[in-house]
């Protein structure tokens, strides 16, 4: 016998894909005469997965696609935060970690989840300048709420958890500048961050421009997350900005290599050189502890399951929200 398609429903029913996705995830506004009639669609054509849905068989499942890199504990930081507060809310969660979050495995990994009948979808690490039609047409006919966190790309239309990374690179510079640095290396990252990297060096010059006694810089960009690029940042800046006592990391990965570095040259960190990490994943760990522009890990994690409860009200209309937060210079150890 022939299995019975989510398609199947919809053509019965005479709505859509999405619009039977909504009625068997109950999440989103869905009128109740076009409810009713899923609902018949479902009886008539023998749809099995609905009806043990209908049931209460299957507890409500969040789909999570991030990005993989295990140097870097960015994404496993926001994945602990999101478990905790899907459990809190009574969620629970189907994470896909990916080499790449770009257009083709977004694509993939949100059909592989959707198929577990998940009531949301939360993406971070999206790699890509943008959204191909094909992609963003598929996400948003979907029949469930997306989330878009951090790493945004042009994800413009779905729901965003925003993270001020323009503010987090001026606030450690600021701190490096108004503590009397004169020579500043400012390590970032190349094309694969590019929106995060180029917001955060943003930060950087702009604190530069505005300080009354301009401090010389020097840019090292890294072309992958090794903390071994930290470590040849300074390496080479030692010839290209020789005197620097400043340092300001994309990511507390950079100030893994760069203390190793400073510690095989014999320079006392923070009394010879000072260094600011971002994300403060690894900084507070390091021997000496060093500042660090933190993340709020569990305010973007209970805004993004904010989203997804929210949908779950079947007797309201939706619409996408962009949620926007600040993050905050950690300072240790002068």
């Amino acid at each position: 016998m022939k299995k019975v398609k989510l398609a199947d429903v919809a053509k019965a029913a005479g709505v859509s894909a999405a619009t039977v996705s909504r009625v068997l995830n109950r999440s989103g506004y869905v009128s109740e005469e076009v409810r009713s009639a899923v609902w018949r669609a479902v009886r008539s054509t023998g749809y099995e997965m609905a009806r043990e849905e209908a049931e209460g068989g299957r507890q409500k499942l969040v789909g999570i696609i991030l990005k993989k890199l295990p140097v870097n504990m960015f994404f496993e930081s926001l994945n602990y935060a999101l478990q905790e507060e899907l459990e809190k809310a009574g969620l629970h969660a189907v994470t896909l970690f990916c080499d790449h979050v770009n257009n083709v495995t977004v694509e993939k990994k949100a059909q592989e989840l959707l198929s577990y009948h998940v009531c949301g979808l939360m993406i971070s690490g999206f790699e890509d300048d943008t959204l191909t039609k094909e992609v963003r047409a598929f996400l948003l006919g979907c029949g469930v709420p997306v989330v878009f966190v951090e790493r945004l790309a042009d994800s413009q239309g779905f729901n965003q958890i925003c993270v001020d990374n323009t503010l987090g690179g001026y606030l450690a510079a600021r701190h490096l500048i108004g503590r009397g640095h004169k020579k500043i290396v400012y390590i970032g990252r190349g094309k694969l961050d590019y929106h995060t990297g180029s917001y955060r060096l943003e930060g950087f010059m702009r604190a530069v421009r505005e300080a009354e006694e301009k401090p010389e810089y020097l840019v090292k960009t890294c072309n992958s997350p090794d903390v071994e690029e930290g470590y040849r940042a300074l390496q080479e800046a030692e010839e290209e900005l020789p005197g620097y006592t400043g340092v300001q990391a994309w990511y507390d990965g950079y100030v893994v290599g760069a203390m190793r570095y400073l510690y095989e040259r014999g320079i006392k960190v923070p009394d010879q050189v000072e260094i600011v990490g971002h994300d403060d994943t690894y900084s507070a760990l390091l021997v000496p502890p060093v500042s660090s522009v933190h993340l709020p890990f569990e305010e973007m994690a209970h805004a993004a399951v904010n989203v997804i409860v929210h949908w779950q009200d079947e007797s309201v209309e939706h619409f996408v929200r962009s949620i926007y937060l600040e993050p905050k210079l950690v300072v240790r150890g002068v």
